[in-house]
C-alpha cells in the first residue's frame, strides 16, 4: 500500500510539472491569427485571405503563415497597405515564438515576409519591396515574379531557415524568351530598380531557349553581359550557358556552359578553346566550365570533380584523390590559369 501512495503521488507531480511545462509555453494564437487574416480580408485589392496555422508543441509546430490572394490589377499601394497591416498585427507581440510568413499572390507570382520568430527591424524596407513586387510585374509581364523581401532583425542574427527562405527574387519568363530577354531583363533591373541589385537574383528564359543569370549581392556588370551574349549567340556547338555571380564557394564570377546532345570531353574542350578567350576578357578570376552538367562537375566545396573546369587569372581547386585532369585540360590549365605551386 505504501509503495501505491509514492507511485500515485509521483503520478501526481507529474502530471502537475506538465500542466507547468504548458502554462508557461507559447499561447495558442490561432484565433488571433484569423482575425490579422480577416482584417486584412477586408482590403482593398484583396480577393481572399486566411490563416493557416500549428499550435503543437510537442511536435514543434508552432507557425502563423497569412495567405492573401490579390486581384490581377492590385496597386502597389494597396500591396503596401498589407504588407503594412501584417507587420503592425505581428510587431505587437502577440505572436512571440510563432514562425512567422506572410504570402502575397496572384497566380504563380508571389511576395513573401518570412521572419521566422524575432522581430522585424526593416519594415520600411519591407513594404517598399512590396511596391516594387507590383512594378516588377508590371516591368516584367511575360515573367513569372517571386520576390522574398529582405530581413533584418535587432541583432543583425541571420536564422539557417533564412537561408533561401529571404532577401531573393525571382524572374521566369515565359518559352518565347531566349538569352537576350535575359541579359535586357538584367539592363532594366539595374536601370529602374537599383535599389534591388543586393537580392539574390535568378533570371531564367524557359524551357525551349534555356539560359539563365543567378547572382548575389550584385548584379552582373556591362562587360560580364557582354560576354554572356557573345557565349550564348554562338552556338557552332549547341549549348546553354549559366553566369553565376559571386556563388558561394567558387570565384565571383562563374560562366557554365552544358552541351546540347552530347556528353563527349571532347566536345566539351572544343566548346572551352573557343570560349575561354572571351572570358578572358574580363577581370580576374573568372571560372569557366564546360560539361555535360550546368553544375561543371563543381562539388559543394568548390573543387572541380570532372572536366572541363578553368579559372582565367586564378586556380581551380581540384581533390586528386576524386579527379586529376587530364591532359587536354591540363594545357588550357597553363595557358589562362595562375598557380602559385
Amino acid at each position: 500500500m505504501h509503495i501505491r501512495r509514492r507511485l500515485l503521488a509521483l503520478s501526481m507531480a507529474i502530471m502537475l510539472l506538465a500542466v507547468v511545462g504548458c502554462s508557461t509555453g507559447v499561447p495558442d494564437r490561432r484565433a488571433d491569427a484569423e482575425a490579422l487574416a480577416g482584417r486584412i480580408r477586408a482590403l482593398p485589392g484583396v480577393v481572399a485571405a486566411t490563416s493557416n496555422s500549428a499550435h503543437s508543441q510537442a511536435q514543434g509546430l508552432i507557425y502563423v503563415r497569412i495567405g492573401v490572394e490579390v486581384t490581377d490589377d492590385i496597386t502597389a499601394d494597396q500591396v503596401a497597405d498589407i504588407t503594412t497591416h501584417y507587420l503592425h498585427g505581428i510587431a505587437t507581440g502577440t505572436f512571440t515564438g510563432y514562425q512567422l510568413e506572410l504570402d502575397v499572390r496572384r497566380g504563380w507570382n508571389v511576395f513573401a515576409v518570412d521572419s521566422g520568430r524575432l522581430p522585424i527591424i526593416n519594415g520600411g524596407q519591407v513594404v517598399a519591396q512590396a511596391r516594387d513586387w507590383v512594378m516588377l510585374r508590371s516591368e516584367f509581364a511575360s515573367a513569372t515574379v517571386t520576390l522574398r523581401a529582405t530581413i533584418e532583425h535587432p541583432a543583425g542574427q541571420t536564422t539557417e531557415r533564412e537561408a533561401g527562405h529571404s532577401n531573393l527574387a525571382t524572374l521566369v519568363f515565359d518559352d518565347r524568351a531566349d538569352y537576350r530577354t535575359v541579359s535586357a531583363a538584367v539592363g532594366t533591373l539595374s536601370q529602374r530598380f537599383p535599389r534591388l541589385g543586393g537580392l539574390d537574383w535568378t533570371i531564367d528564359a524557359g524551357r525551349d531557349k534555356p539560359a539563365e543569370i543567378k547572382t548575389s549581392r550584385r548584379l552582373p556588370t556591362a562587360a560580364e553581359l557582354t560576354v554572356f551574349d557573345r557565349l550564348n549567340a554562338d552556338q557552332s556547338i549547341p549549348h546553354i550557358v549559366r553566369l553565376r555571380i559571386n556563388g558561394p564557394v567558387t570565384p565571383p564570377v562563374w560562366f557554365s556552359e552544358k552541351t546540347i546532345g552530347s556528353r563527349d570531353v571532347e566536345v566539351a574542350l572544343q566548346l572551352a578553346r573557343a570560349h575561354l578567350p572571351l572570358v578572358a576578357t574580363l577581370p580576374a578570376p573568372v571560372l569557366y566550365t564546360a560539361s555535360d552538367h550546368l553544375s561543371g562537375h563543381i562539388g559543394g566545396s568548390g573543387f572541380a570533380r570532372g572536366p572541363v573546369a578553368i579559372t582565367v587569372g586564378g586556380c581551380t581547386k581540384h581533390d586528386p584523390l576524386v579527379y586529376v585532369p587530364i591532359a587536354a585540360e591540363q594545357q588550357l590549365i597553363k595557358q589562362y590559369e595562375k598557380c602559385s605551386s
